[in-house]
């Protein structure tokens, strides 16, 4: 009689164990996503599921959520998304089908739990940026990225979000919509734009702005507003301050009005050189 080796039996049941464990949660999986399915303030959730001999955690949940979902709806979504116990490794949430659309706020993540619980608080964030989208209009030619990660409700981390426009113009107007759904968020703003049109933006941010949950945002927008006319680089907003990058078109009475602008609105200017053609324009705090 021939006798298997111990190893090979061990590996054999291991094999067996992760194979039930990943076929047990897929059943799980796509019953969670039928039950978001019928949620109000859902367009479709969908179980993708990893193929071949995978760990559970390797599986992903979809969701298109109604552009006008309430802040109730996202309540009650992110309360049913804790229920039960499910792994997986990346959840997708998005206003849209074709994630990629111009008016889609879109939120990709790896949920540090492993699992599909959602934060309450970040899903009402999620649903409060994307009212401020819908304020900018059907033909808004930009997308939004808003983080469900942090902060909690009260906390004192800022709220990232990101926006990528073809209308330098646009990224005034869309911090101006966001501060007033969220007027009482810590808020991480980085508006990126393209001159040429190009869907396709790099990763250089325009028009920054870290707020506290008490900054008024109005004292800062005729200088944003008018810098972004005068045809500056970045401008950086932090509280009380204003950075803005002058560039080598920039004309050369732009210092003296934006001092002018800055002084009648109480707020501290810094105006820095341009940066050379290769580098990539941050924040002045990163």
């Amino acid at each position: 009689m021939r006798i298997r080796p111990v190893a090979a039996v061990v590996a054999g049941l291991s094999t067996i164990v992760l194979l039930a464990g990943c076929l047990g949660q897929a059943p799980e999986l796509q019953n969670l996503a039928a039950r978001l399915d019928g949620l109000p303030g859902v367009l479709s959730a969908r179980a993708d599921l990893a193929g071949g001999v995978v760990t559970p955690a390797e599986h992903r949940l979809d969701l298109v959520l109604d552009p006008a979902l309430t802040e109730d709806d996202a309540r009650r979504i992110a309360q049913l998304s804790c229920e039960g116990d499910v792994e997986v490794a990346m959840i997708s949430i998005a206003t849209k089908e074709d994630s990629l659309a111009p008016g889609t706020v879109l939120n990709v993540f790896s949920p540090e739990s492993g699992t599909t619980c959602l934060s309450e608080p970040g899903l009402v964030r999620f649903a409060q940026a994307s009212a401020a989208m819908q304020r900018l209009g059907e033909g808004f030619e930009g997308r939004f990225g808003v983080s469900l990660q942090g902060p909690e409700a009260g906390g004192d981390d800022p709220l990232l979000v990101t926006l990528t426009s073809t209308d330098r113009a646009r990224l005034a107007e869309a911090i101006r919509d966001v501060r007033s759904e969220l007027p009482g968020v810590p808020l991480d703003f980085r508006g990126s734009w393209d001159e040429d049109g190009d869907q396709n933006l790099p990763d250089h941010v325009h028009l920054a702005a870290l707020l506290s949950a008490d900054t008024e945002l109005a004292p800062f927008l005729p200088l944003v507003e008018r810098a972004q006319e005068l045809g500056t680089g970045t401008v950086a907003i932090e509280d009380g301050a204003v950075t803005v990058e002058l560039r080598d078109d920039t004309p050369a009475t732009a210092s003296a009005e934006l001092i002018a602008l800055a002084e009648q609105a109480g707020l501290a200017l810094t105006l820095e050189p341009p940066l050379p053609p290769t580098a990539r324009a941050v924040a002045p705090w990163e």
